[in-house]
């Protein structure tokens, strides 16, 4: 079994933020999915938007693997990708490493509308407050793995699911 070494965590990055099924499921083939559950999750995500058989084995054992560990965001990533009920939350392109980076500094909000993440001082000078979510400070567990889970507990408690970010 080949591990996560800094060059297959990029890729696998990569593949998350641009919504490539197919690179995703390639770099994630052969490797272990716990330290990377929520990454591995968002890649199954887009293998079930396909309608694809290619990388159903991902769906059931991301699945799987997130209801037994249930850390912050598993039980979300877990109903979106059949496990129970899925709640009805809103599509928004929001980097979920940049929400969890917010949280952990404090004094940001979320574009509503574009999924950008700015500090507060920048959005105070927009017209529109409807626009801007304050995202909460807190103290994150360590691991990126963790912190993007947290951050999709929170979006989902909100009303959010989060997507690939388009140009």
């Amino acid at each position: 079994m080949t591990e996560w070494d800094d060059e297959a965590l990029a890729r696998l990055r990569s593949a998350a933020h641009r919504g490539d099924r197919a690179a995703g499921l390639d770099v994630l083939r052969g490797r272990p999915l716990d330290p990377v559950l929520q990454y591995a999750g968002d890649i199954a995500l887009l293998v079930m938007a396909d309608g694809l058989a290619e990388g159903a084995w991902l769906v059931d054992e991301c699945r799987a693997r997130l209801v037994e560990r249930g850390q912050p965001g598993d039980a979300e990533l877990a109903a979106a990708l059949g496990h129970g009920p899925r709640p009805a939350l809103s599509p928004l392109p929001a980097d979920l490493g940049a929400v969890a980076a917010a949280m952990d500094d404090g004094l940001h909000v979320l574009d509503l509308e574009r999924g950008d993440v700015l500090a507060i001082d920048e959005a105070l000078d927009a017209a529109d407050d409807a626009r801007w979510l304050p995202i909460p400070p807190g103290v994150l567990p360590e691991g990126e793995d963790a912190r993007r889970g947290v951050a999709r507990a929170w979006l989902a408690e909100q009303g959010y699911r989060p997507v690939p970010r388009t140009l």
